[in-house]
């Protein structure tokens, strides 16, 4: 990929986390700890999330701000988490391991403008998008893919189908359900902000896979965000097969997500 490319994707992902940090949930308080931006949610409670935002970082400046955050997440029972964008701040990582955390992922940060993008579909997978009024049989299909990763992480619990009717509800997000053979096979996500689509949750039943479900869920959040207005979509790879797919549809490498915890 071009420099050019690389440092606009790059910021305007960037400029995205900086949208999502003011929009944060109501319940959760936006904090200012060195060079991080911090949404800490109440007491015993989800939703917390911590990223860079300053353009120049140093290494005690980072440990400081990291015993900051420690306490402050350990005051209310949550899981501190710090994710970035290691493109922009290649020196980050060892000094939150010195710190004392430890790095949970790194997957590829990937971006598609209209002009790139390149859909593929295939003609056997049918989608629905998901509404409030969707059959219980459908919400509950979409929880049970999504949430166990197609099936490969059976006991991980599955959040109830009320929270889903709720989440569907929102004017800017797209819920797909894919069907493959008469049956649910795989489901995905996408959240639009200022022209921004975020890509989430493409999942693929674990029988279902290699037939094209998760490239076809994908052309269709995408296209929907493009025909919409939108100009720019970005997702994490799970890794590098999930990356090579969407290669194939346009979308290129600006970066890794780093988490630690």
């Amino acid at each position: 990929m071009a420099n050019g490319h690389l440092e606009d994707d790059a910021k305007r992902f960037q400029a995205w986390q900086l949208d999502a940090l003011d929009k944060h949930p109501a319940g959760t308080e936006l904090r200012s700890v060195g060079p991080f931006r911090a949404i800490v949610p109440a007491a015993n409670q989800p939703g917390g999330w911590v990223t860079i935002v300053e353009g120049t970082v140093t290494d005690l400046e980072t440990q400081a701000a990291v015993a900051d955050l420690r306490a402050m997440f350990e005051q209310r029972n949550t899981l501190l988490e710090i994710e970035y964008n290691e493109a922009l701040f290649p020196g980050v990582g060892g000094w939150l391991e010195a710190g004392g955390l430890t790095l949970a992922e790194r997957n590829p940060l990937m971006a598609c403008r209209p002009d790139r993008f390149r859909p593929l579909i295939a003609p056997d997978v049918i989608l629905r998008r998901l509404t409030p009024a969707s059959e219980e049989a459908d919400m509950l299909a979409f929880q049970t893919v999504r949430w166990t990763d197609g099936g490969d992480e059976e006991n991980r619990a599955v959040p109830p189908v009320e929270q889903l009717r709720q989440e569907v509800a929102a004017a800017s997000s797209v819920y797909l359900l894919a069907w493959l053979g008469g049956e649910p096979a795989g489901t995905g996500v996408s959240h639009a902000m200022n022209g921004v689509g975020e890509v989430v949750g493409v999942v693929t039943r674990s029988d279902k896979r290699r037939r094209g479900v998760a490239a076809t869920v994908t052309s269709e959040l995408v296209s929907r965000h493009f025909a919409a207005g939108g100009d720019f979509v970005f997702l994490d790879a799970a890794d590098e097969a999930a990356a090579r797919l969407y290669e194939r549809l346009g979308f290129r490498r600006f970066g890794a997500n780093l988490v630690y915890r």
